[in-house]
């Protein structure tokens, strides 16, 4: 296999101090601050925006980004702040790039870190609200109000109507079997976006805001994990997958592997795996690759699977790096991070990635340079067995997981099943930075994709969809038989 098509996305996360410009210091801490140094960032280094405004709707832009601008000086405290500031971030659909919270953690089973944390701002600022007899009803599963529980029990919320330009309903604490939460206070806030659809800010275990784009209610669960009381079975079929790398053989002509991460830092270890059980591999007919949850990591670990699925050449999609000076800055930190990371990074990808850095310095600046050409992909032989795979897939599979499932596209023995995945297939190659008052992590891409693009936020369409009635490996063994 060509050596490019095993670097074209290198996922890598890292948290770096940036210089800010003068006047964001000595002056007292704003949502308004935040958002001026969001908009610059991203309208400086982010691949979306060029993608995402131009002038046919430089103006619907202009006047989106005026509406937020005059919302966040309403903005009362940290979390409204972050909510608003999400949804400019929204705006370029672009799944990698994010805007996230940070809350110190805390250990609720030490009364003194207990006592700290119902002092922190983080507490104090979750908003409660009184509960009446008839918000304590349950309705029917296809109703989004009414009891919901956790599959652990761990949470029980009423989810009851209260709107304001940001929400539809409110999820309000029943009973908490954590004393970091408390009954009255808010755990989740929801935005209905059509039938049965919404946008979710979650409140996490410590307090800190997440958001959720496009939950859906099916048969009377929501956001995978929250049950309605009046369900017998509580089980998401979907995201109940192995933890740790997985072997087995389910009967006389089927294997089983699980994945659980592409992660460069997982290099050496998966291909160990690989190498262990590949004669295994080949000496079935059938074969099922679960994916479910794998969140993605380097290509170079979802290339050796290849060889398993491929039945024909094809062309792999162009792959565009955007040259900016904090783009250039911010590979060459990653670079010195990892130089002697021998293990997980060869000479060879190291010596390419400083000379890609040496070209993005020539290159001008608010330019694209070519990281990957379409490059026809065509191995020695098609094995012979396994004969038949199937990929498992979720919405938790995502980027570099996802390009398995394009290879899978190309396969005519391979199958793909499950729910549509994660839809981070556009842009890659993201970064955080830090937010000058609130230190929220702004997460920006530097990598675009040609044909991908159009499955970003969409995700990968299954051939087969499963269902939530029964187990997913025992669904898709029986599809392939």
């Amino acid at each position: 296999m060509n050596n490019h098509l095993k670097n074209t996305r290198i996922f890598f996360i890292f948290l770096f101090t940036i210089t800010l410009s003068n006047n964001f210091f000595g002056q007292k801490c704003s949502c308004e601050t935040e958002l001026e140094f969001v908009i610059n960032y991203y309208e400086t280094n982010l691949p979306g925006f060029i993608d995402n405004v131009s002038d046919s709707n430089r103006l619907e832009y202009d006047n989106f980004k005026k509406k937020i601008q005059t919302n966040v000086q309403q903005a009362k405290d940290k979390n409204e702040c972050f909510k608003m500031l999400t949804y400019y971030v929204e705006f370029f659909k672009d799944n990698h790039s994010s805007i996230q919270m940070n809350v110190a953690q805390v250990d609720d089973k030490d009364k003194k870190s207990l006592k700290a944390f119902y002092k922190s701002d983080a507490f104090k600022n979750t908003e409660t609200i009184q509960l009446t007899e008839d918000n304590l009803k349950q309705t029917e599963l296809d109703k989004i109000t009414g009891i919901y529980q956790t599959s652990d029990s761990m949470y029980t919320v009423a989810i009851v109507p209260n709107k304001n330009d940001l929400r539809d309903y409110v999820a309000v604490i029943i009973e908490s079997k954590t004393p970091l939460w408390i009954k009255g206070q808010i755990k989740f806030e929801l935005k209905q976006k059509s039938e049965n659809v919404f946008d979710v800010f979650m409140y996490m275990r410590n307090h800190s805001l997440r958001f959720i784009s496009n939950v859906k209610l099916n048969d009377g669960i929501l956001v995978d994990d929250w049950f309605k009381t009046s369900l017998k079975t509580r089980k998401s079929f979907n995201i109940e997958a192995p933890k740790d790398l997985q072997f087995k053989e389910l009967d006389d002509s089927t294997n089983y592997v699980y994945i659980p991460t592409f992660s460069g830092n997982w290099t050496a270890k998966l291909d160990s795996f690989y190498v262990k059980y590949d004669y295994a591999l080949r000496s079935k007919a059938r074969l099922i690759i679960d994916v479910r949850n794998n969140g993605g990591g380097s290509d170079e670990n979802v290339n050796p699977i290849l060889k398993y699925l491929y039945t024909n050449p094809f062309y792999t999609d162009k792959v565009e790096l955007f040259v900016t000076k904090e783009n250039i800055r911010k590979s060459i930190e990653w670079y010195e991070e990892n130089k002697n990371d021998t293990i997980n990074f060869d000479k060879e990808f190291l010596l390419a990635t400083w000379e890609e850095i040496e070209t993005m310095k020539k290159a001008p600046l608010n330019t694209f340079i070519p990281r990957v050409d379409r490059e026809l992909i065509q191995l020695e032989e098609v094995l012979t067995n396994p004969k038949k795979v199937a990929i498992i897939v979720n919405k938790r599979c995502a980027s570099s997981c996802e390009d398995l499932l394009f290879m899978a596209k190309e396969s005519s023995k391979t199958i793909l099943v499950g729910e549509n995945s994660g839809g981070y297939v556009g842009y890659g190659e993201i970064t955080f930075v830090p937010t000058p008052c609130y230190q929220f992590n702004l997460g920006c891409t530097m990598t675009r994709y040609k044909d991908q693009r159009q499955y970003e936020k969409l995700g990968i369409a299954p051939n087969f969809q499963l269902d939530n009635k029964s187990d997913w490996i025992e669904q898709t063994l029986q599809l392939l038989k």
